[in-house]
Order: structure tokens, then C-alpha cells, then sequence
């Protein structure tokens, strides 16, 4: 790999003193115009690019003012300006964790919502700029959202969970695949046999779906072939073809994305849980008492803190060639949903 282009490379190129150099990027006044525009010319062709923490580093110097914090921003976009906190829905908040995190290193973590009224893409880099922000944690994209457009090359970018899927960045997730896996393992422990998977509710990420499903399909092609069930289909399922379903495969167990609808249906249908059948709730609603694969949120926020920094030590910017992955493998949580099985 070719190392990076040095402030002391531009001003080599163009004949010129590094603090030259230093000044034109910030379009200082003391610098003609026109040797501005070739500086930043030279930059572009070199691929130079400020360090923001050293860029935050020289503004202390010269200001003579301590820069305690460097700020990173929490974007999200959801119809509403706090529609992303689990008030407004039932999934985790990784927020909390990611401003405790940021804090330990010496951030600060704001939330900016790119729905503002007026707000444009364009105007929302504009201001992030201006503020001095150069990393970014793209936050959970609401249900029926999979892209953004940004102007990703200012900025040094980390994506929480999976929901962004355009442009590919950098993210951190739970262990989806591993999640079923493990819930499939303690099924078959506890005398479980023939274990169905249902897709209760809409899924804001295919890609979620699609490794809840490896796993639970590889877990079943290594059980005998009477005790296998094939996933309920329809994604989501509604109550009438769930129902249709159960009654022709009986399962004895289910591993559900969502638990709170499928309690509901089988209440309906006078199947009682755990007297006649256990349940895996996929998405950690403690609130039921349901078994489970518990993530801490505050642990993947904090991840994806400790990332975006990395990104930023290393003047890493805009979209990778080689996205990395940071997947957090959760801990098992009883619940009164899956008892052994007598």
C-alpha cells in the first residue's frame, strides 16, 4: 500500500512553505486566492487529507483555548426527531452506551437528525463541517429505508446494526447468526424436538432475515428428517396463515423475531406457554419473560464508538473498499418460555 501523501509532500509539489500550505487549506485571507485554488489542486491530486484530531490539535495551539472534546455526531433519520429512541419502537438504544463510550475517550457525542425541515444532504455535510465533526455513527435507518446520501469522502463513517445497506460502510451488529444457532442448541438440550421459526413481525433488515435463517435451516439439516419443520412462510406471517401453519406441523418449540403477536395468536388458539409449547423471543422484549439471547446495547454503541475512533486516528475516510464487520456474540437468558421439556 503507497503511503499517504504529507503536508510536506503538497508543499514540495507546489513550492511553497508548509505553513503556506496549512493556511490555503484553511483559506486564510493572507494567501492569494489564486494560490489557494492550486494548493487545494494538489491536495486533491495527491489524495492529502486533514487529520482531524491533528487539525483540533493545531486550532488548541493557536487559540491558545484547551479543546477538551472533539464532537462526533449521531445521525439519524427517522420521520420524527426522536423516533429512533425505544420509546417511539421496541428496539434497542444504542445512544447511551456510544455517549458513555465517547466520553471515557474524550468525545462528545451529539444526536443531528437529517429530517430537519429544509434540511438538505449538502446543507447537513455544510454544518457538520463548519462545526469541525468528522466522524460519523449512522444510527438505525427507520422500516422501508436502506440508503443515504451523504458526502461521505468528509468523513471518517460507522454504521450501527444492519439497516443501512446503500453505501456499504463500516458497521456493528449483534451476532444474528449466532443467535439462532445458540437458541437452536438450547432447544434441542432441553428436549425440544421439533423446533419452527416465524417471522412475526416486518424485519427493517433483510440481511438480519437472511442470517437468522442460515442458521436456523443449518441447525435443522442436522437433525433427523421427521423432527425437521420448515420456517413459517409469509415474512411478516399474519395470525390466519400462522395459525394454518402450527396446525399442520406442530411444533413443540418456536423461535420468534417477535414474541408479543405470537403470545397473542396462541392464547387465540388455545395453545398455552410453556404448558405446550416453548418460545425463543429474538428480540430481547424483557418485559415478556421470554428465553432469549440477550445483546447489551450499551456494549455495541460502545463499539462502534471504539471504531469510529480507530477510522479517525487513521484519517480513514468515506467509503471503504474493504467494509469491516464488528459482530457482538450475546449471552443466553432463562426465561419461563423454554422449561425443559418432561
Amino acid at each position: 500500500m503507497p503511503a499517504k501523501a504529507t503536508l510536506q509532500d503538497v508543499a514540495i509539489r507546489a513550492g511553497v512553505h508548509r505553513t503556506t500550505v496549512s493556511l490555503a487549506l484553511r483559506d486564510h485571507p493572507r494567501i492569494p486566492a489564486q494560490t489557494r485554488e492550486r494548493v487545494k489542486a494538489i491536495t486533491v491530486e495527491l489524495g492529502y487529507r486533514i487529520n482531524p484530531l491533528v487539525s483540533a490539535l493545531m486550532q488548541s495551539r493557536r487559540s491558545g483555548r484547551a479543546v477538551k472534546h472533539v464532537t462526533l455526531a449521531y445521525v439519524t433519520n427517522y420521520p420524527t426527531r426522536y423516533g429512533w429512541k425505544p420509546t417511539q419502537h421496541d428496539r434497542p438504544n444504542f445512544f447511551p452506551g456510544a455517549v458513555a463510550r465517547a466520553r471515557e475517550l474524550g468525545y462528545n457525542l451529539e444526536d443531528f437528525w437529517l429530517a430537519e425541515p429544509g434540511m438538505t444532504s449538502k446543507r447537513f455535510c455544510d454544518v457538520l463541517t463548519a462545526r469541525g465533526i468528522n466522524g460519523l455513527i449512522i444510527g438505525r435507518l427507520p422500516p422501508g429505508q436502506s440508503a443515504l446520501e451523504l458526502e461521505w469522502s468528509r468523513f471518517s463513517c460507522v454504521a450501527l446494526g444492519m439497516t443501512l445497506r446503500s453505501p456499504v460502510l463500516h458497521h456493528v451488529s449483534e451476532n444474528h447468526f449466532e443467535t439462532v444457532w445458540q437458541s437452536m442448541q438450547r432447544c434441542l438440550e432441553r428436549g425440544y424436538r421439533r423446533v419452527g421459526f416465524v417471522f412475526s413481525e416486518a424485519n427493517d433488515s433483510p440481511r438480519v432475515g437472511d442470517r437468522w435463517l442460515s442458521a436456523f435451516l443449518g441447525q435443522q439439516l442436522q437433525w433427523p428428517a421427521k423432527d425437521r419443520v420448515p420456517p413459517c412462510p409469509q415474512v411478516p406471517v399474519d395470525e390466519r396463515n400462522f395459525a394454518a401453519w402450527f396446525e399442520r406441523y406442530r411444533p413443540d418449540a418456536l423461535i420468534a423475531t417477535h414474541a408479543r403477536p405470537v403470545l397473542g395468536w396462541l392464547k387465540r388458539a388455545g395453545v398455552s406457554v410453556p404448558r405446550d409449547l416453548g418460545l425463543v423471543d429474538l428480540e430481547n422484549h424483557s418485559d415478556l419473560n421470554c428465553a432469549m439471547v440477550y445483546y447489551d446495547p450499551a456494549e455495541i454503541g460502545g463499539l462502534a464508538v471504539e471504531m469510529l475512533v480507530g477510522l479517525m486516528h487513521r484519517n480513514e475516510t468515506g467509503v471503504p473498499s474493504d467494509q469491516h464487520e464488528i459482530l457482538l456474540t450475546g449471552e443466553w437468558r432463562e426465561g419461563k418460555t423454554l422449561p425443559p421439556r418432561v
